[in-house]
């Protein structure tokens, strides 16, 4: 099983997500292909350049696809204020424990 996704890239939030599943009968490569030509249908819908469409392959749920990408959840990405990812300074003070 397979996710589709379309992220906002400011909050980290997932507007949108759809599961793919190989059809009875279809081969390997009809799957693929169906899944990329539904992939760019989404990209089309969703063109802001605000938000992200992402194929997680193989993940059956958002948590699991965040469990493996935790870049990808709202925690992070250019408004993280705990200046890990967003290439900011660390904070200056006691060390905190991460």
């Amino acid at each position: 099983m397979d996710l589709l996704m379309v992220r906002d890239r400011a909050t980290g939030r997932f507007l949108y997500t759809e599961r793919l599943e190989r059809r009875q009968g279809e081969t390997s490569w009809e799957y693929v292909r169906r899944s990329v030509r539904r992939e760019a249908h989404i990209r089309d819908h969703f063109s802001a350049d605000t938000q992200q469409v992402i194929m997680g392959w193989g993940a059956g749920s958002v948590e699991d696809f965040l469990r493996s990408y935790p870049e990808y959840g709202p925690e992070y990405g250019p408004t993280a204020t705990n200046g890990e990812t967003d290439g900011g300074p660390e904070p200056e003070g006691e060390i905190a424990d991460r």
